[in-house]
């Protein structure tokens, strides 16, 4: 998603800041007119995002990731609080995916263990056959 603050605040009457809403994170574009900056942000980088909003004009919204901090001014207020919402949900979206990820390859890890101790009970006679495939139907969920 795209934002691009008002050409009505000071600072961007010719080329006015933009901030693109991306599914891993945020790019903030501050155009000049001989130069420019601009930067990519990944949702688990941002430490914090602050919101000025004056009373009358326009907000400013200001980033905070990796020891960097970057400013954009223009946008209303229902834009930066959008911003904001779309990074936190951003930020728990790549939370709970290192988390599904982590809890998944644990589970199969100690599954493969599971297993591996019980083909080595039954090759040291200690189950049988029969015992070994019912322990295993139940740890695959068969």
């Amino acid at each position: 998603m795209k934002f691009t603050a008002s050409r009505l605040s000071s600072g961007n009457k010719l080329f006015p800041a933009e901030i693109y809403l991306e599914p891993t994170g945020i790019t903030i574009r501050i155009p000049g007119l001989f130069s420019g900056e601009t930067k990519q942000f990944d949702f688990n980088h941002i430490a914090s995002v602050e919101i000025d909003t004056p009373m009358v004009g326009f907000s400013t919204i200001t980033f905070f990731a990796g020891g960097t901090k970057m400013s954009a001014s223009g946008f209303t207020k229902a834009e930066v609080k959008q911003i904001k919402e779309g990074i936190e949900k951003g930020k728990l979206s790549v939370k709970n995916n290192t988390s599904t990820d982590t809890t998944s390859s644990a589970s199969s890890s100690s599954l493969a263990d599971e297993l591996m101790k019980l083909k080595q009970l039954m090759d040291a006679g200690v189950i049988t056959q029969e015992e070994f495939d019912s322990q295993k139907k139940r740890l695959l969920n068969l």
